[in-house]
C-alpha cells in the first residue's frame, strides 16, 4: 500500500527537484517504498525505486541523478551536509529515485479510487 511520506529536502536540493534536474536521493535511512509519494514546494512526487547501495556506486554512477554535475560534486555536497561522518564510498546508503506526478496522474487516481474503480463488485 503507498502513502504519503516526508523527505526532508536542502535548498540545494529543492532548487534542482523543482528544475527536474535532481531525480535521486541517498539517504541512511530508508524513508519509503516504490509507490509512497511526498511533497517538495506544493508538487507530488512518487518513488519508483528504493535500493541500498554503497556511497560511492552513487557517486560514481548517479550523481547527475542526484543532482550534482560531477562525481566531486556530489561528494561536496555530501560532505557538506554529514560534516563528521564525512564521504565513506563504503557506507551502504537507501538510494531513492522519484519522479514528478504530472496532475493526469493525479486525477486518474482520485477518479479509480474515488469512483467506484477499487470498490466496484
Amino acid at each position: 500500500m503507498s502513502g504519503m511520506i516526508y523527505i526532508p529536502f536542502n535548498e540545494w536540493s529543492k532548487e534542482r527537484i523543482k528544475a527536474g534536474v535532481k531525480t535521486a536521493t541517498s539517504r541512511y535511512k530508508k524513508y519509503g517504498e516504490a509507490g509512497d509519494r511526498f511533497v517538495v514546494d506544493g508538487e507530488i512526487f512518487e518513488l519508483v525505486e528504493v535500493v541500498k547501495i554503497k556511497l560511492g556506486i552513487v557517486a560514481e554512477l548517479h550523481y547527475k541523478e542526484e543532482g550534482a554535475k560531477s562525481p566531486e560534486e556530489f561528494k561536496k555536497i555530501w560532505i557538506d551536509i554529514h560534516p563528521k561522518r564525512g564521504f565513506r564510498a563504503d557506507d551502504m546508503v537507501w538510494f531513492h529515485r522519484f519522479r514528478k506526478v504530472e496532475v493526469a496522474d493525479f486525477t486518474n487516481f482520485i477518479n479509480f479510487t474515488y469512483k467506484g474503480g477499487m470498490n466496484s463488485g
